[in-house]
């Protein structure tokens, strides 16, 4: 069902009006509107935090291509999310500086203490443990991760523990784990 038969058919957008309107204004920047796709894609995660079924099928009909199109591209990027992110989310940065100086070591105290493995979220939601598919130009204070877009750096010794605390603390699991 294309969006002029939804619309007619009276059917619930997933998406807001005022998101519709600012992506129908952003694939219509494009020669080609398939071209619109990842930054319709963007707008709409913007609104929703994560890309369901239903979302990613009014976009791909706002857009014109198939819903299985749209789909590929929304598993083949990583920034695009198909399901829901933790209130707080950790991005742990593993390329080769922070590899090299214990990012591997970072994720794995990082997942034992949330009880998670990364890419989950903890069951209440709380945080979301990613491994960062892409350097955060922090490379001379590694390791290093991302917190709700706030670098957090040299995580060794006591910054690490300290901050191993917070994470826990922010999960609601402090004093449960060592």
């Amino acid at each position: 069902m294309n969006v002029q038969d939804q619309e007619a058919a009276g059917s619930a957008s997933p998406l807001s009006a005022a998101v519709e309107e600012r992506i129908r204004a952003e694939v219509g920047r494009y020669p080609q509107r398939r071209t619109g796709l990842l930054p319709a894609l963007k707008i709409a995660q913007e609104e929703t935090h994560f890309l369901p079924p239903p979302v990613i099928a009014r976009v791909a009909d706002m857009v014109g291509v198939s819903h299985a199109s749209a789909n590929e591209l929304v598993t083949f990027y990583s920034m695009l999310r198909t399901k829901p992110l933790g209130t707080t989310v950790v991005e742990v940065c593993a390329q080769l500086p922070c590899a090299l100086r214990g990012a591997d070591e970072l994720l794995g105290l990082l997942a034992a203490a949330l009880e998670i493995e990364p890419g989950d979220t903890t069951p209440n939601g709380a945080v979301t443990l990613l491994r960062s598919h892409e350097c955060f130009g922090a490379c001379n204070r590694a390791p290093m991760c991302v917190v709700n877009d706030e670098y957090r750096e040299n995580l060794r010794g006591k910054a690490l523990e300290a901050f191993l605390a917070e994470v826990e603390t922010a999960a609601g699991l402090e004093g449960q784990t060592s």
